[in-house]
This record gives C-alpha cells, sequence and structure tokens, in this order.
C-alpha cells in the first residue's frame, strides 16, 4: 500500500512517525509551507518538515495543493492519502488521485468538534471525554463516513498537552488499526449524524485574552485550553501558564491577593481564580507566589480589560 501522507503539526509527526515504524510505505509527504517568525523574521520549520529532514522522505510544501500538487501526486499512483492535522482544504481533484481513497486521522468524536480546533475546543467546551475517528475525506468540513472510533477521559488536571500526548498515542492506535484491517472497515462505514454535530472553530488571536467578567470555569478550561492566555495589568502584559479555581470573592477583575503566601487571586463573574503560573513580560514563567514579592500588584486594584 503506497500512502501520501499530509500534516504540519507535532501531532501530524507523531503520527508519521508511527506510520515508518509500523513498516507501511510512505512515498512522499505534503505539508504546509513553511512561516516566518514575526518577531525576528526568520524561517520556522514545521514539525513535519523536520522530521521529513531527519527520515529523508519526499516533501512538497505548495501554496496551493488544489492548483499546483495534482500532477506531482499522480505521478507517485499511491493507493491511499492520509491526513492528519494538515490545515488546507482538499478539494476534489486531489481527493481523486489515490486509487482506494483518502483518510483522515480526526481528534474528537465525530460528529462533535467537526473543524480545525477540536484539541482545544473540547478543553474549553469543558468536555469529560474526547478521542480520535478514523473517518473519510470529503468535501465537506470533517463530514465524511467513519471506520473506526476511540475515546479517552478528559481529566480535569489535563491542559493541552497532556491532552495532545493522549490523543497522539491513540491516534497512532487507531490508524495502524485501520490500515492493518483496510479492507474489512472500510465495507463497514458509519455515516455521520449531522444533527448531531458540532464545530471546533479556529483559534483566533482574541481567545487567549481572559476577561474576568466571565465566569471562573470558563476561565480555567480557556487557560488548560490554550497555555498561553494573558492579561493586561498597569500597562504589561501577562500570560498565565495554569490556573486553579479559588474560594474568594470580589468585583470581577479585583485582585483579591497578591502576596508570596496566597500568590495571584483575581475575582471573576461568579467567584476568583488563582492564577498560579504566570509569565511577564521578557521573562520565563514562574509561580506566581515568587513573582508577587515584586510588589508588582496592588491589592484591591483591577485587571485591565
Amino acid at each position: 500500500m503506497k500512502i501520501v501522507f499530509f500534516g504540519t503539526n507535532h501531532f501530524s509527526a507523531e503520527i508519521l512517525k508511527a506510520l515508518l515504524e509500523n513498516h507501511f510505505e510512505v512515498v512522499a509527504v505534503v505539508s504546509q509551507p513553511d512561516k516566518v517568525n514575526g518577531r525576528n523574521g526568520k524561517i520556522v520549520f514545521s514539525p513535519i518538515k523536520n522530521f521529513c529532514l531527519d527520515n529523508g522522505l519526499p516533501l512538497y510544501q505548495f501554496k496551493s495543493l488544489n492548483l499546483e500538487g495534482e500532477s506531482v501526486l499522480k505521478a507517485y499512483q499511491p493507493d491511499v492519502f492520509i491526513t492528519a492535522s494538515f490545515g488546507q482544504i482538499i478539494k476534489q481533484n486531489i481527493l481523486d488521485i489515490p486509487l482506494r481513497g483518502t483518510y483522515n486521522v480526526h481528534a474528537s468524536l465525530l460528529p462533535k468538534l467537526r473543524g480545525a480546533a477540536p484539541i482545544q475546543r473540547a478543553i474549553m467546551d469543558g468536555e469529560t471525554k474526547t478521542g480520535i475517528t478514523i473517518m473519510k475525506t470529503e468535501l465537506g468540513l470533517d463530514t465524511g463516513e467513519m471506520y473506526l472510533q476511540k475515546s479517552v477521559d478528559i481529566l480535569p488536571t489535563d491542559n493541552l498537552q497532556t491532552l495532545t500526548e493522549k490523543l497522539i498515542s491513540l491516534g497512532k492506535t487507531c490508524l495502524i488499526e485501520f490500515l492493518n484491517n483496510f479492507d474489512n472497515l472500510i465495507q463497514h462505514g458509519t455515516p455521520q449524524d449531522d444533527s448531531l454535530s458540532t464545530y471546533a472553530k479556529m483559534i483566533k488571536d482574541e481567545d487567549y485574552h481572559l476577561n474576568f467578567s466571565e465566569n471562573s470555569i470558563t476561565l480555567f478550561n480557556r487557560i488548560r485550553a490554550l497555555e498561553d492566555c494573558y492579561f493586561f495589568y498597569d500597562g504589561k502584559r501577562y500570560k498565565v501558564k495554569s490556573a486553579s479555581i479559588s474560594n474568594l470573592a470580589g468585583k470581577p477583575g479585583e485582585i483579591l491577593a497578591c502576596n508570596s503566601k496566597q500568590g495571584l487571586i483575581v475575582a471573576t463573574q461568579d467567584g476568583s481564580l488563582s492564577l498560579d503560573t504566570i509569565q511577564p513580560e521578557g521573562k520565563q514563567p514562574m509561580p506566581a507566589k515568587a513573582y508577587m514579592n515584586a510588589n508588582k500588584f496592588k491589592l484591591g486594584s483591577f485587571i485591565e480589560n
């Protein structure tokens, strides 16, 4: 079975690694073009590109896959395309190339959380369970027939990093099982129930800004899901790397504690949140309790919205 793999990020690279470790024939890899770091102007390679360079895999980075990739990919005469967090819409002229179809490793229990950010949105939405779905890639947004699905629990202690690692492990298991039982599974696919679908929309810059007029659990889940959430205080930006629910109360945005014993506690709509690990501008992440020794925050003052 000749496979062309499509992916870009860390999740993708680990799934690709599993294909090689299990001796599947990956004849080529397609990824997004290199990005430019906005701060220093340097070109940034994706995890997939680095993996391909390390393992000698042919890599293509089409600016427009659907316009540039057809003749190149046809030349490989692939049996299947496998996609995992690729990042471009694949049109029918590309989907029609592989002899036996195009299949996606999607990080949710479809039809829930179709779309670009299923891992982050599962945590943000307060889900207690998610998983991996192996599905047929078609023109609709994650709407194709499903062939294999396995679930994993989302614990209150999980964040983006830990849940991603859980789903990588599960994704590897699911994909290898699917390919090893390919002929049987594709004959027993299950259509998705569109009435049960939800959408995991792309994460935007504004999603990272903490507004303390929201309730505590919403803010807590947002911090777990994104890990680079931030707020402004005294004209400076502070990232929040971890947080926990507190039992203090006050007006939304009010600083209820800012000392080395309690750390930094900020009132929310329905209670308060302890901002346990913060990252001041230009510094490394640190425990809030340690940073409070610098007397940068004033009790009773307010976070800027």
